[in-house]
């Protein structure tokens, strides 16, 4: 097994089952509400060497299939997104999940992802898994995960942020068309600063994908078949 390493536009084989995501400077805009001094904003930019982080087949096929069918056995509906349903911005299908076998699975992943991207971002919960279905036609567009600092009942989410995203591709790239994966950033210093890629080994099943929360992404529209997938955050206090 084999994995691709992306480092400041270098492109190479290594023999590990992870690969990184380009250095490059975050937006401003992506970050700049996260740090305060005196309530005062300031402007900064966070620098990563690594935007997005992936084990390849890391999940067993069987492991999948399990976690097929409790997506499945649950209550299916409309995904929304924070104003409510959008099929403008979004359109697919969702299931939520709050098993802990489940998280005994991921979290191995988003730990070694946040050590070996250099991330080293504190967080110490995670949110319920989103079980999603693409059909045909069905997308979601660029959008970050990390929105406003959470409200909640739950203690252990209250007055968190969404800090590290994962996804887990769980349908065999063959049985579907279209739905690639991509994530944007801006650049400095480069001629064409918008960088768009998209992650080819996200449709390997049983691929995990571990990226900051504040990275937009997108799946582009389902052109055939069905795409399904595990999707979660883990949070912790803000950055601020």
């Amino acid at each position: 097994m084999y994995c691709v390493y992306y480092f400041l536009g270098s492109v190479k084989l290594i023999s590990t089952t992870c690969s990184f995501g380009d250095r490059t400077m975050i937006p401003l805009a992506c970050v700049k509400k996260m740090v305060k001094i005196d309530k005062v904003s300031i402007s900064i930019k966070m620098i990563l060497k690594h935007n997005y982080y992936y084990f390849k087949k890391a999940i067993p096929l069987s492991t999948c299939k399990k976690i097929l069918k409790a997506g499945r056995k649950k209550i299916i509906k409309v995904a929304t997104t924070s104003g409510g349903i959008n099929k403008i911005k979004r359109d697919c299908k969702v299931s939520w999940i709050n098993d802990k076998w489940i998280y005994d699975i991921i979290n191995p992943f988003i730990h070694a992802a946040n050590k070996e991207a250099d991330w080293n971002f504190e967080w110490d919960w995670n949110e319920s898994s989103q079980f999603t279905i693409y059909e045909k036609g069905h997308y979601y567009g660029w959008h970050t995960d990390q929105g406003d600092v959470l409200k909640h009942s739950n203690k252990n989410i209250d007055g968190k942020m969404r800090k590290l995203s994962l996804t887990l591709q769980l349908t065999d790239r063959t049985k579907y068309e279209g739905g690639d994966f991509q994530f944007k950033w801006i650049q400095d210093n480069k001629k064409d600063p918008l960088n768009i890629i998209t992650v080819d080994d996200a449709k390997e099943i049983g691929t995990v994908i571990v990226f900051p929360s504040f990275i937009h992404h997108q799946v582009l529209p389902i052109t055939k078949g069905k795409r399904e997938s595990l999707v979660n955050w883990s949070i912790g206090k803000s950055f601020s």
